[in-house]
C-alpha cells in the first residue's frame, strides 16, 4: 500500500468538493494509529472552521472516496481545522511561518527535547522557532515529531472585582 499515493488522491478528491464550500485543503494524511487506519483531512477558511464545515466536507467526500474505493483497507474518516496539523515536509516549516507549533526532538538542546512557540521558518537544515520569547534553532534531523498546535493562554479573572 503506498501511503503518499493515497494522501495525493485523497487530498485530490477533498480540494474539489472543499472549493465550493468556501475551504482549503491543508493537508491529508494516512496513518495507523491504535490499530485503526486513519485517513485525515485538513481544512482552513478565513474566519476559522466551524465543526459544520468539517461535517460538510466529511459528508462531500465519504461519497466520493467511497465510489472512487482506492483506499485498500479499511480506515476512519476525519475532517478537522488545521490547528493540530503535522508537519512532515521541510517546506511546510517555511509555509506555516508564524503559526504556533510545537516541536519534540530525539535528544535535548539547551537543555529540553520539547520546543513551543512561534514558528520562523527554515534556516539551511534546521527550523527557526521563537519560543519564551529567545530565537531557538533546532537542526531537522534531530526533530522526532512536529505539528501545528493552539496556544495556551492562562485565563485569569480580573482580581480587582
Amino acid at each position: 500500500m503506498d501511503r503518499r499515493r493515497i494522501e495525493s488522491r485523497a487530498k485530490g478528491v477533498a480540494e474539489s468538493a472543499a472549493g465550493p464550500l468556501g475551504l482549503q485543503v491543508i493537508d491529508a494524511e494516512f496513518v495507523r494509529d491504535s490499530g485503526y487506519w486513519y485517513l485525515r483531512v485538513y481544512i482552513e477558511k478565513p474566519g476559522g472552521v466551524a465543526i459544520d464545515d468539517c461535517a460538510n466536507l466529511s459528508t462531500a467526500i465519504g461519497s466520493e472516496l467511497d465510489r472512487q474505493d482506492f483506499v485498500p483497507a479499511s480506515y476512519i474518516l476525519e475532517v478537522s481545522s488545521s490547528g493540530e496539523k503535522p508537519l512532515r515536509r521541510d517546506e511546510e516549516y517555511d509555509e506555516f511561518k508564524g503559526r504556533w507549533a510545537l516541536v519534540n526532538t530525539y535528544s535535548e538542546i539547551n537543555g529540553r527535547k520539547r520546543f513551543e512557540g512561534l514558528l520562523m521558518g527554515n534556516a539551511g537544515d534546521s527550523v527557526l522557532m521563537e519560543v519564551d520569547g529567545t530565537a531557538v534553532e533546532i537542526p531537522r534531523q534531530r526533530i522526532s515529531a512536529a505539528r501545528l498546535a493552539v496556544p495556551f493562554k492562562e485565563v485569569r479573572g480580573d482580581e480587582s472585582e
